[in-house]
């Protein structure tokens, strides 16, 4: 009997400490804020994949770039006691949401008088489904755990961002944010889920967090979320889902947005009105083409992406639509006069091309392609006028029209 009345007393012990805390208030600390101890994610070490790049510095100070110019290690006169080899050495990049190569900076271990200034110049990639302001440089220590100090200054027009430290270790740029998929591609009618996830929650910018496994972003930070485009939007907290029309839409690609709840303190600057972008390309497989707001047409085809010559091609029966560029396979390009950058459609009796007039002049509009993804190579494509001419007349007439497209193919080659 005493030990069942024992067993009781300490059961309602327990509801009484468990009624003591809200239901908004975490029973234990969240990660990376454990009273005494940093805790965060565990990765293995990056390997080499890069050339080292080696700079004797001295009392005096200097500065080591890396070969790629990617991150730039200043040292201030004082911080060194005496001359050193300096090395810069590219890793591949084991920290979470990390962001291109990590950098092991060597001697391994060395420590400083006087904080260094480790800078990151990050590229528009790096930002993608993120925000720049939501990125942030952490260390890798002896545990494996990547801890990310206070970011001293952030640079949106020289694309940097730059944190103060006394010592050497593996350093990476990492997103402290950012929504799950950044972008992705979609069949007319398709549906994904996307998510915005975090490996930090900065609450006190001046703090060290330690980066853990992404995960879901506490709802706290999600402000709304909104669609730029056709299709249907559900929201949730840090979750929603999206249905794409049944037809090629409009606006291709589709945007969703999500606005957050949250502003960031650097270096005495606030950043207010933090959002993140995902774009979601609605696309049947082949190259599709739309002649003057008309009907779609899909020409099944492919992609031969090479140094010579990129192109994508689709046919159908006699009919045949392509798009090709010279140069690198990603990027935004401009019709030319020549076959540099050009547009045909063929069909049995007119020929639609990226050239109009009698003289003729270069059509306006844009080819964009993205080579990115594994499996597709997809883009859209304005033509605007493009000329066309018709063969079917014992005088051939000509004319224009306004095109647009939209491909999502594989590669051939």
């Amino acid at each position: 009997m005493r030990i069942t009345l024992q067993l009781l007393l300490n059961v309602l012990l327990a509801l009484f400490v468990l009624s003591c805390n809200s239901p908004n208030e975490p029973l234990i600390p969240p990660p990376g804020e454990v009273p005494g101890e940093i805790t965060g994610a565990i990765t293995p070490v990056g390997k080499v994949d890069g050339k080292i790049v080696t700079f004797q510095i001295g009392p005096s100070g200097g500065a080591i770039e890396s070969a790629d110019h990617r991150i730039l290690i200043s040292i201030p006169a004082g911080a060194l006691a005496s001359e050193q080899a300096i090395s810069i050495q590219p890793l591949t990049n084991q920290c979470p949401a990390g962001k291109g190569n990590a950098f092991r900076l060597l001697p391994h271990g060395t420590t400083f008088s006087k904080p260094v200034s480790i800078t990151f110049h990050y590229r528009e990639t790096d930002t993608i489904g993120s925000a720049p302001e939501l990125l942030r440089i952490a260390y890798q220590d002896d545990k494996g755990i990547w801890q990310s100090p206070p970011v001293k200054s952030l640079d949106t027009k020289a694309s940097k961002v730059t944190i103060e430290t006394t010592h050497f270790s593996d350093w990476a740029l990492f997103q402290e944010m950012y929504i799950n998929p950044m972008k992705s591609i979609l069949s007319p009618g398709g549906h994904l889920q996307l998510a915005v996830l975090q490996t930090i929650d900065v609450g006190d910018p001046k703090k060290k967090y330690a980066v853990v496994m992404a995960g879901p972003v506490s709802a706290k930070n999600i402000n709304k979320w909104a669609l730029n485009g056709e299709g249907v939007l559900t929201p949730g907290e840090s979750k929603a889902e999206y249905h794409a029309p049944t037809w090629i839409p409009d606006i291709n690609p589709a945007v969703v947005s999500v606005h957050l709840n949250k502003s960031l303190m650097i270096n005495g600057k606030e950043y207010k009105d933090l959002r993140l972008v995902s774009n979601i390309l609605v696309a049947p497989e082949g190259i599709s083409v739309q002649l003057d707001g008309g009907d779609w047409h899909t020409y099944a085809g492919g992609a031969n992406i090479n140094a010579t010559q990129n192109v994508i091609l689709g046919k159908d029966g006699i009919e045949f639509a392509s798009v090709a560029w010279k140069g690198e396979p990603t990027g935004t390009f401009h019709w030319t006069k020549g076959p540099d950058v050009a547009f045909n459609l063929v069909k049995p009796k007119i020929n639609y091309q990226h050239l109009y007039g009698l003289a003729p002049s270069v059509s306006g509009g844009l080819l964009i392609v993205d080579n990115s993804d594994e499996t597709w190579v997809t883009g859209t494509f304005t033509v605007s006028p493009a000329g066309w001419m018709d063969l079917s007349k014992a005088k051939p007439e000509i004319g224009i029209s306004n095109v647009k497209g939209v491909f999502r193919v594989r590669r051939v080659n």
